[in-house]
């Protein structure tokens, strides 16, 4: 858990290991729901596709996510985001240029974003990968996330081993999930594992998740973490 007052999450000094790569598996980033969650730090190893958090967004209208600096990130990254039941929502493989010109800044190339203030083309279906504005950017509300970091060839599927998201060119734009499998949850990885080594996930409009019933909240799913964090401050 989280120490008092923390806005920053090691996946080995604050999870005790590696993060799992499914929902079911994930690293529960367990803390004060009312700090705020700034920074995932961990590391992709050899043989490892992915790594899943389960995180709070409390502001789903400020909620961006990316892996910073090519000194941050090392590797070519992927972000991929799920509800609270493990269903694919977002995914981007290299920033969207127009980001790197608006906060946040700094973005390194080949790195990963997924949030607003992107240009309405660059959210797109994966049905249609090269018609601009053919998704609309938005979260479902409040409540429990996962999200994954990956190298770029790592592909997140479903139990059947179908791709959730579309995979390739153009790289660029921020993709929701096909629509046949938006219903579907992350059950395993395919494609390659690729580059590995250290990531940084930058959060804005994220929080801890609540402690000491975290695991209660995961099993609950979305309404029961909201009823809880709606308990904690009666």
């Amino acid at each position: 858990m989280a120490s008092a007052g923390a806005q920053f999450w090691d996946e080995t000094a604050n999870g005790g290991g590696d993060a799992g790569q499914t929902p079911g598996t994930a690293q529960v980033v367990a803390g004060n729901p009312n700090d705020p969650l700034t920074r995932i730090t961990g590391s992709i190893t050899a043989g490892d596709f992915a790594d899943v958090f389960a995180i709070l967004i409390s502001d789903p209208t400020i909620f961006h996510a990316h892996t910073g600096t090519t000194t941050e990130t090392v590797f070519d990254s992927k972000l991929t985001l799920y509800d609270s039941l493990g269903r694919p929502l977002w995914f981007n493989d290299d920033r969207p240029a127009d980001v790197s010109g608006t906060p946040p800044s700094g973005i390194g190339s080949l790195r990963s974003y997924i949030g607003g203030a992107s240009a309405a083309g660059n959210y797109r279906s994966s049905d249609t990968p090269t018609t601009p504005a053919s998704a609309t950017w938005g979260l479902p509300g409040p409540g429990l996330y996962y999200i994954a970091i990956s190298h770029w060839q790592a592909e997140p599927r479903n139990a059947a081993g179908q791709n959730l998201f579309h995979e390739g060119s153009p790289f660029t734009p921020i993709y929701a999930p096909f629509a046949a499998r938006a219903g579907d949850t992350l059950d395993q990885w395919g494609g390659t594992v690729g580059g590995t080594g250290a990531y940084t996930i930058h959060l804005r409009g994220a929080n801890f998740v609540p402690e000491p019933a975290s695991m209660i909240a995961l099993g609950a799913g979305l309404a029961g973490l909201l009823g809880l964090r709606r308990r904690r401050k009666a």
